[in-house]
């Protein structure tokens, strides 16, 4: 099947705008059409399937849509693979609003729920949670990532690796993030924006090859968060007493039932 048949079928798919970052969208609502009138980059990209949603802002307001005029943007998808998962346009009509917490599967209110925690987190919660071993269930953690990879690619080169730093991986042909989704790197992403906005750079460090690493404190108190993101994945990749003791840690500091 040719993807980009535009002038034979109607493409449909998802934006997700935040709230900072994309005025098209900013008082968008169902039936609205959103024409981006300067024709350069970037473009609005729709991509074709919840599994795929890219988030990089948070928080924001996610649609489903149609692309309008698909048969007049062949120029600004030309070169794109044959299985691309998104397609660049110009404008689209609002077909609904989405929840967000369906960018994260069957569990996504509390995946929603951790994020936004996350991003308005105190320094005394960040102090709490590092008081936790490094490394306590990082195996379950560990579990669930292989789990998740076999789902989608048993003959995976990472199938079977330690996956106590992991927070996305891509699958042969295919993107997927991790077994939440895009939430492990929201997570991973709105801890580092408030770590600068509590400390500044010193919740930083940088190593001898230039790379920029959270320093202990901070780095023990956001793989317990990660841990409790991914205690929620979908497809049963971990037991339900397996899930539990993952955000254990999480769930004691914020007092969550």
């Amino acid at each position: 099947m040719d993807l980009f048949n535009f002038s034979k079928r109607k493409i449909q798919g998802y934006v997700y705008a935040s709230n900072d970052e994309n005025e098209l969208f900013e008082n968008a609502k169902v039936g609205d059409s959103i024409i981006k009138k300067n024709k350069k980059p970037p473009f609005i990209v729709v991509d074709h399937s919840l599994e795929t949603k890219i988030v990089t802002q948070w928080p924001g307001k996610l649609f489903k849509v149609e692309v309008i005029n698909p048969s007049r943007e062949k120029r600004i998808n030309k070169g794109l693979v044959n299985d691309v998962w998104y397609t660049r346009t110009f404008g689209v009509k609002i077909l609904e609003e989405v929840a967000i917490k369906e960018l994260f599967g069957d569990n996504g209110q509390e995946i929603e729920q951790i994020i936004n925690l996350t991003r308005n987190i105190s320094e005394n919660k960040v102090l709490e949670l590092s008081k936790f071993d490094k490394g306590l269930n990082s195996e379950l953690y560990t579990k669930a990532w292989q789990n998740c990879i076999k789902i989608y690619d048993a003959n995976h080169p990472f199938v079977n690796d330690n996956h106590d730093n992991t927070i996305e991986l891509s699958a042969k042909n295919e993107r997927y993030s991790s077994p939440i989704k895009e939430g492990l790197s929201i997570i991973s992403s709105q801890f580092d924006i408030r770590a600068r906005e509590l400390v500044g750079d010193s919740a930083f460090g940088i190593d001898e090859d230039g790379e920029i690493y959270l320093k202990p404190v901070w780095a023990k108190a956001v793989e317990k968060i990660l841990h409790a993101g991914m205690s929620y994945a979908s497809d049963n990749i971990l037991t339900e007493s397996e899930g539990k003791k993952l955000r254990e840690p999480f769930k004691k500091v914020f007092g969550i039932n």
